[in-house]
């Protein structure tokens, strides 16, 4: 293995560049014992250049040989790949936490967790030698916050609610000509029995706080709802255009049909597609609506004001100005995958959506956090282990119930 791919690899990894085919190079490289010495040259190599393209001055710098212990642990982690995966509380696949720091030393130590955790913590047994402290840390383990799972609740035309994670599978109740059903696999989808005539009924499902949950709309649109969203719909699409209503988060997966067209209204800005995949952040506490496209085209439009999007873009509502940008869509759908993809997210909204999926309440102490954060977590992780791995990069926590306090120490 030559050393200039592996600071390749390493590289384009902080910089959340790699590729799958990529991340799986770097997790054979990092699995590879004959590798070890190499790998933990180089990584100490990348630590002193960062800091010193950050400015540190001589006497503030770590000496590379203060970090040896920290790279022994990386390493001393059991790599069999034969054996089943460790539970999520003893294998933490973290890929990468990073902040931006104010003081050199602070900064160096910051640009090692980066480098070490973002590289090497795909491997790490969250058990530390009580000779080798990795980082303090004042957050007490708790397993009582658990992440969320599929829960939502379905509101039918009349008004009759249905807890769908308690509900059997089969069929769930009949809006007219159209049959509700929740499938084996846990989704919810609806079975036309014919054209409908007259008032259009309407559903409406909704995910609390820690939940999410999956549908197929009655024209075969996939939708994926995030935590704390709601989506209204009519049971049948008997418009000249299917229409939709969001609040929260969803990924859309909409079924072709030149003939309709499909909407998507948030209530400050209208998402118009004729066959695509598309996210939609209608947070009210996330500021602006986004719209990220994946594949195909959608326009969007508020206030007399559109854009057209192309796969990669995002446009944005602010201010009745609609502005596009290019934007990594993994880190935007990686909800939908099960993980959370921070690319140079502030704390603020990774705290937000913390508190979204685990249905917990967040408080400040002091100064907020004007960092940001880049780096995958997995959504089934507990928030100890996620706070844990924020503290181990100097942001500090107090669990007490349900509420989460971000404190200066």
């Amino acid at each position: 293995m030559e050393t200039q791919r592996i600071v390749y690899l390493l590289e384009r990894y902080v910089a959340v560049l790699l590729t799958e085919a990529e991340e799986r190079e770097l997790a054979v490289i990092m699995n590879d014992p004959q590798q070890e010495e190499l790998v933990q040259s180089v990584l100490l190599r990348l630590l002193a250049e960062e800091a010193e393209a950050a400015g540190a001055a001589p006497d503030q710098a770590e000496p590379a040989a203060s970090w040896d212990p920290v790279l022994q642990r990386v390493f001393s982690v059991d790599k069999t790949t034969e054996t089943a995966p460790a539970p999520i509380r003893s294998l933490f696949p973290l890929m990468g936490l990073s902040r931006r720091w104010m003081g050199a030393r602070r900064w160096i130590a910051a640009a090692a967790v980066l480098i070490l955790l973002g590289g090497s913590a795909l491997y790490i047994l969250s058990k530390p030698s009580p000779a080798t402290p990795v980082a303090k840390t004042s957050l007490k383990s708790t397993d009582s916050i658990h992440p969320g799972s599929n829960r939502a609740v379905l509101t039918l035309a009349g008004g009759q609610q249905i807890v769908l994670d308690d509900a059997h599978n089969g069929v769930l109740g009949q809006q007219g000509k159209t049959q509700v059903i929740k499938l084996d696999s846990g989704r919810l989808a609806y079975n036309s029995g014919g054209s409908e005539n007259g008032t259009p009924l309407y559903n409406t499902i909704t995910t609390p706080r820690g939940g999410q949950y999956q549908i197929t709309l009655p024209d075969e649109t996939k939708v994926w709802l995030n935590a704390e969203s709601s989506l209204r719909f009519p049971t049948a699409f008997t418009a000249t255009e299917r229409v939709v209503e969001l609040t929260g988060e969803a990924y859309f997966e909409v079924a072709p049909n030149k003939s309709k067209p499909f909407l998507v209204k948030t209530g400050q800005s209208n998402t118009r597609v004729l066959g695509t995949s598309f996210n939609i952040m209608a947070y009210p506490d996330e500021g602006p609506v986004k719209t990220t496209l994946l594949e195909g085209a959608v326009k969007i439009d508020e206030g007399g004001h559109s854009a057209v999007l192309e796969p990669g873009e995002q446009g944005i509502f602010n201010d009745a100005v609609i502005t596009t940008k290019t934007v990594n869509i993994r880190a935007v759908v990686a909800w939908k995958d099960g993980y959370y993809f921070f690319d140079r997210t502030p704390v603020q909204s990774v705290m937000r959506q913390i508190a979204r999926w685990y249905n917990v309440d967040i408080v400040y102490k002091g100064t907020v956090p004007k960092d940001e954060i880049v780096g995958r977590i997995p959504r089934t992780a507990y928030v100890s282990d996620v706070l844990h791995i924020m503290e181990l990069i100097g942001i500090h926590f107090k669990i007490e119930g349900r509420t989460i306090t971000v404190t200066p120490e």
